[in-house]
C-alpha cells in the first residue's frame, strides 16, 4: 500500500483561477486528450458523466424476474458481469445471477467503477481488482486516513475524492499523478465536495463541485495536471453534476432544481424546477423531483416535445435508454402497485409496464434506492434483494448503437463518448442449474393500455425566470446563480432527500 502525502497546491499559484470566472493563465484546453469510457453501466450513475444513460436504440419490455440475489447492493454491470460493492466485492453472472468471485477489502465501498478489465473500489484505500478473478492488482491510500469513494474514471486516470481533496492516480498501475486540496473561487479557497456525484468527466475536462460558506463553487480542471481552467460561484446547496457533450446539469438541493450550464460558454440557462436526479442525453434532460418526472429539451434541441407525469413521491430514478425513459413507479401507501415503467422519450407516452407481485413493497416510487439498466436487463432492489428483470427471450446479445444521434466531434478533445459504443455486455447465456432464484414475476407489456394514470402535461419543468443571470451573471461568463439564495427552500427538501437513499448522502448538516 502506498500513502501519498498531501502537498500545498497554493504554492503552485498558477493552479488557481483568480477573479470571477477567469481561466487560470488562459490555458488552452488539451484538445488531443481523448476521453474513453467503459462500455456498460460502469459506475453508480452509469459512467463518468453521471448521465444515467444507456447507449442502445431502445429497450424491450421486461416480462419476467430472471433471478434474485440476497443482500445485493446497487450494481455496476459490464461485459456480462454484475459487480456489487461493500466490505466484500462480488461478481455475479448477469445471465444467471450465480456468484463468480468475491474479494474482501478494507473498509466499505458501496459504489464501484469499472474500466477495461479492472474493477475499482473505495474504502480505507482505493483498490484495483482484476475483473475476471477479483485478485487485487494494486491499492493506494491518502494521507488524511479518510475512506475514499469509488473513483471517477476517465482519460486513463482514477480521480478520487477524500476529506475535501481530489486525488488523481494512473488507472493502470496506481501511480500518483496530482492532487488538489482546494480551488480558488473569486479569491476564496474552497475544498471539493466529497461525494462521487460531485465530479464528472466531460468536454475534455474534469468538472467538480466545491463547498463554500454562503455559496458553493464550480471548477473546470485540466485532467492531466489538475490546473484550474475556470472557476465560478454557484448557489449554496449544489450537490451533484450530470453531463452531456457540452452541457452540465447542476443539481441544487436548496432550490429543488437543476441548472442547465453551457460548458463551452460558461453561461447558465434555464432552471428545471422540481428536479433532484437527472438523466441526460444530447439535447434532453430527464429529471425526477418529489412531484413529477419529466423530459425537457436543452440547448435548442427538438429531441423531446417536453412532458411530465405528476404524482407526489410516485416516480423514482430515471434512466434514458435510447428513445425510452425507464423509471420505478409506486403510489405511496400500504397497498402499492410497484412497477418499472417505460415512457417514450419524445412525447412521454407509456410504452410498457412491469408490475411486481412478489409481496415486497416500496414505500413509494422514490423508495427504490437504485435503478440500473444494461443490455435489455433492469436491476432494482426488492426488499433486501437485488432483482434482475428482462424479456423472456433475453439472450444477452449486444444492443445496437445509437449511430444516428450519438456521433461526437472528436475535435473537442473527448474522443469517443460512452454513447458511441455498444454496451458490450455479451454473455454465453449458459444456464446454471444452481441459479440463485428463477422465480417468475408478472410482466405486463401494455402499449399505453393504462394511459397516463398520473396525469400528463406538456410542461417541461422550466422556470421562465431562470434565465436571468442575477448578481453574478455579468459578461465575464460567471454562472448566473444567486449567491446564498434558497436556504429556506433547502430545508423543505431534507425529508425528500433522506428518502432517496444514496442521494441523501448529498446532505451535510
Amino acid at each position: 500500500m502506498e500513502n501519498w502525502n498531501r502537498r500545498s497546491v497554493l504554492a503552485t499559484g498558477a493552479l488557481f483561477a483568480v477573479g470571477t470566472g477567469l481561466a487560470a493563465g488562459k490555458r488552452k484546453r488539451t484538445d488531443e486528450l481523448a476521453f474513453v469510457e467503459a462500455d456498460g453501466w460502469s459506475a453508480s450513475d452509469g459512467g463518468a458523466r453521471n448521465a444515467r444513460r444507456v447507449s442502445a436504440r431502445s429497450i424491450d419490455a421486461p416480462e419476467t424476474v430472471a433471478w434474485r440475489y440476497d443482500g445485493g447492493r446497487e450494481p455496476v454491470v459490464v461485459d456480462g458481469t454484475v459487480y456489487l460493492g461493500g466490505e466484500t466485492v462480488r461478481a455475479l453472472d448477469a445471465a444467471t445471477g450465480s456468484l463468480e468471485w468475491e474479494t474482501e477489502i478494507d473498509g466499505t465501498s458501496p459504489e464501484l467503477a469499472v474500466a477495461g478489465d479492472t474493477v475499482y473500489a473505495g474504502g480505507a484505500e482505493l483498490v484495483a481488482l482484476e475483473a475476471g478473478t477479483g485478485d487485487v492488482r494494486w491499492s493506494r491510500s491518502v494521507e488524511s486516513g479518510e475512506e475514499v469513494a469509488a473513483p471517477l474514471l476517465g482519460y486513463g486516470t482514477a480521480y478520487v475524492l477524500a476529506a475535501g481533496s481530489l486525488y488523481a492516480f494512473d488507472a493502470s498501475d496506481g501511480t500518483h499523478r496530482w492532487e488538489l486540496d482546494a480551488v480558488s473561487v473569486n479569491g476564496r479557497s474552497m475544498p471539493f465536495r466529497t461525494h462521487p456525484s460531485g465530479i464528472v468527466a466531460a468536454n475534455g475536462a474534469i468538472w467538480a463541485v466545491l463547498e463554500g460558506t454562503g455559496s458553493d463553487g464550480l471548477a473546470e480542471l485540466d485532467p492531466e495536471t489538475g490546473e484550474t481552467r475556470w472557476s465560478g460561484p454557484v448557489d449554496a446547496g449544489t450537490a451533484a453534476l450530470s453531463a452531456t457533450e457540452r452541457t452540465l446539469l447542476i443539481q441544487n438541493n436548496s432550490h429543488e432544481g437543476v441548472y442547465v450550464f453551457d460548458a463551452e460558454t460558461k453561461e447558465t440557462g434555464a432552471l428545471l424546477s422540481d428536479a433532484y436526479v437527472t438523466a441526460a442525453a444530447d439535447g434532453v434532460a430527464v429529471t425526477q423531483g418529489r412531484y413529477q418526472v419529466g423530459a425537457t429539451a436543452i440547448g435548442g434541441s427538438d429531441a423531446t416535445a417536453g412532458w411530465s407525469h405528476d404524482g407526489a413521491y410516485t416516480h423514482g430514478l430515471p434512466v434514458i435508454v435510447g428513445d425510452t425513459v425507464v423509471v420505478t413507479h409506486s403510489t405511496p401507501g400500504p397497498e402499492t402497485d410497484d412497477a418499472v415503467v417505460g415512457f417514450d422519450l419524445e412525447n412521454g407516452d407509456e410504452r410498457w409496464r412491469f408490475v411486481f407481485d412478489d409481496g415486497e413493497n416500496w414505500n413509494d416510487g422514490a423508495d427504490a434506492d437504485y435503478l440500473v439498466v444494461e443490455n435489455d436487463a433492469i436491476y432494482v432492489p426488492r426488499g433486501t434483494d437485488l432483482v434482475a428483470i428482462r424479456p423472456d427471450d433475453w439472450e444477452g446479445a449486444e444492443p445496437e448503437d445509437e449511430t444516428e444521434t450519438d456521433q461526437e466531434d472528436s475535435s473537442d478533445g473527448e474522443g469517443s463518448d460512452e454513447s458511441d459504443k455498444d454496451d458490450g455486455n455479451s454473455s454465453d447465456g449458459g444456464a446454471d442449474d444452481d441459479a440463485i432464484d428463477g422465480s417468475e414475476g408478472t410482466g405486463n407489456d401494455t402499449e399505453n393500455e393504462r394511459g397516463d394514470e398520473n396525469g400528463s402535461s406538456d410542461g417541461n419543468g422550466t422556470d421562465d425566470d431562470a434565465g436571468e443571470t442575477g448578481s453574478d451573471g455579468d459578461a465575464d461568463g460567471t454562472p448566473g446563480f444567486t449567491v446564498g439564495a434558497g436556504a429556506a427552500g433547502g430545508a423543505l427538501g431534507l425529508e425528500w432527500l433522506r428518502r432517496r437513499g444514496r442521494a441523501g448522502d448529498d446532505l451535510e448538516e
